[in-house]
């Protein structure tokens, strides 16, 4: 009677669970990994190979990548799409079941292993990348922690002893449980790489992103989007003036503002031109920054006139767009962030609402390419000979932008606008 010892080495093949289909004439091969499993077979993506034309893949952006091993690392319910790769026929499938759905088959896929460069990534070059720079981070703090352990037990200090083999514990935890979690992954049977060239346009193409608006409504671990979520259901002066999925609002467009510039406006407020990092994501209240933005908007509607008529339904988005330089989503997003210094210098919601009030006549728009007139005196307005609209919209720009509001506030400017 022959026993098996389970020894796999000797194996041609790195055997998975998987299934088999076609899609678009070609045959599909799907399987899952582990991440344990994925960084083990997969080699890892190298972003200084330069690429040639026979290249199916475009540029490798590393920072991409690490932000993508940052998020794994931390978000224990990380989400990942199907990776999509591409090799020659050169597998075997063994069907385990008789049984399929007349277009699937299920079984066992062998994988050459000495074949495995042969296997490329077709769609997913950042996310494998990214999942090689993760375990290989984790790994390193478990070498780190490993060696810090033994040094504490050759101190015999039992109290540091415990603190490091906690904390060792907890890094071998969380590796453990990125092992065992797993990563749907495809490969497309085609050795042509003008027809993989064909297949990356087609992906890209035909993919829909994911607009910063979208965006800034759905994440909600960021205290930024739960004070969005409660602006958007309470506030008066934004109530049905917000576009809820694209980015732009310009011209005849009934929206004073995309969800995106809403949720700008309430990280000015919170941060200033800052940024909301690890630590203040943990400090941050969103019900704080939503009552901020109410205390903002009301403001803006006692010192401006337009605002006030927008609110009352008076005039509608475009007509401000037209008249105010207050329909620009920069010029909002300045004001807010000015309202921050201000507000950090110990000034008060009605002190800032009386200087706002002082800033209203220059709010005339559109503002034309003269060196006398205030505004295009900064700078930070585009040379349009039919005027512009609105500030230009860089960060340092910005950041200028919402300096010289706070400095106006202290001392009113004595407006010169060319009409």
């Amino acid at each position: 009677m022959s026993e098996s010892f389970g020894v796999t080495a000797y194996d041609p093949y790195e055997r998975f669970f998987g299934s088999r289909y076609r899609q678009g004439g070609r045959t599909v091969y799907s399987l899952d990994l582990s991440v344990r499993e994925l960084v083990a077979f997969l080699p890892k993506p190298d972003p200084n190979k330069p690429l040639d034309n026979s290249d199916t893949q475009r540029r490798i952006y590393p920072e991409h990548a690490r932000s993508f091993a940052n998020y794994v690392e931390e978000q224990e319910d990380w989400v990942c799409p199907a990776l999509l790769l591409r090799g020659p026929d050169i597998f075997e499938f063994k069907r385990a079941i008789p049984e399929d759905t007349g277009t699937t088959q299920f079984g066992v896929l062998g994988i050459p292993k000495d074949a495995k460069t042969e296997i490329k990534i077709l769609d997913g070059q950042h996310r494998t990348l990214g999942f090689h720079l993760a375990w290989e981070a984790m790994t390193a703090e478990i070498q780190t922690a490993r060696a810090d352990l033994a040094a504490a037990k050759s101190a015999g200090e039992q109290a540091v002893v415990d603190h490091h083999q906690a904390k060792l514990d907890k890094l071998l935890a969380r590796r453990e449980h990125l092992a065992q979690e797993r990563v749907s992954v495809q490969i497309i049977v085609t050795d042509d790489p003008k027809v993989a060239k064909r297949m990356f346009v087609d992906i890209n193409d035909n993919a829909k992103g994911i607009t910063g608006s979208v965006r800034s409504r759905f994440d909600d671990r960021k205290v930024i989007t739960r004070a969005l979520d409660i602006v958007l259901g309470t506030n008066e002066l934004i109530k049905d003036r917000v576009d809820l999925q694209l980015d732009r609002v310009s011209g005849n467009s009934t929206y004073l503002l995309g969800a995106k510039h809403v949720a700008d406006i309430l990280r000015a407020l919170a941060v200033g031109n800052g940024r909301v990092g690890k630590r203040l994501e943990q400090e941050l209240d969103e019900k704080d920054i939503a009552s901020e933005f109410e205390e903002f908007t009301a403001a803006l509607v006692q010192a401006f006139p337009e605002l006030a008529a927008l609110k009352d339904g008076a005039i509608d988005a475009p007509a401000l767009r037209q008249k105010s330089l207050l329909g620009s989503t920069v010029m909002l997003r300045a004001l807010a962030a000015a309202w921050y210094e201000l507000k950090e210098d110990g000034w008060s919601a009605d002190e800032i609402a009386e200087a706002f009030e002082a800033l209203a006549p220059g709010m005339v728009a559109p503002v034309y390419p003269d060196a006398k007139d205030t505004w295009f005196a900064t700078g930070l307005f585009p040379s349009n000979e039919s005027g512009a609209i609105s500030p230009t919209s860089r960060a340092q720009d910005l950041k200028r932008l919402s300096g010289i509001i706070a400095d106006w506030c202290e001392t009113a400017p004595e407006w010169h606008r060319v009409v």
